[in-house]
């Protein structure tokens, strides 16, 4: 092979090698548009972090054994600013989860492991109004994120063995 053959092999290669990079890019750039029209539509999504303290706070202090219990106490949890804050910012990061637009780590890494806590602990409130509202999937991707969180600890539990 001469070398007018080697540099136009080269210069087809490289013609490649950018084709495609340029088509991950513009697919990574697509994804990033994607993530922040969810984040920008949905309005549980931007809330602060002292505001997910004190929503989560409140949460934690709740009292209840049942739904029923909770609204003898508190009311109707539609009426509920601190519940609906932490459920529908859960309910986001799940679907962004599922979405992939997002990874489970990163999920981790903001919250420290808060979401497992407040799912089980709403988890009869969010069944409850499930059953009341007739509405069975009502923070559905808050339950797929608690589902993928519990996943992933154990497999990490079993890399640990």
């Amino acid at each position: 092979m001469d070398v007018a053959s080697i540099s136009a092999a080269v210069a087809a290669i490289s013609v490649v090698v950018g084709v495609i990079f340029a088509i991950f890019q513009m697919r990574n750039a697509a994804r990033t548009r994607h993530t922040g029209l969810i984040i920008q539509l949905n309005p549980a999504l931007r809330v602060t972090m002292s505001e997910l303290i004190e929503y989560i706070s409140k949460i934690w202090n709740l009292e209840f054994k049942d739904y029923e219990e909770y609204q003898e106490k508190y009311g109707d949890p539609l009426s509920d600013k601190a519940l609906h804050t932490i459920t529908g910012y859960n309910d986001g990061l799940g679907y962004l989860l599922y979405k992939q637009l997002i990874d489970i780590e990163t999920i981790e890494y903001i919250l420290s492991g808060s979401s497992t806590v407040v799912w089980e602990k709403l988890k009869p409130i969010i069944e409850g109004m499930r059953k009341q509202y007739n509405m069975p999937k009502l923070f559905e991707w808050f339950e797929y994120l608690y589902k993928e969180i519990q996943r992933r600890e154990q497999r990490l539990q079993q890399t640990q063995q």
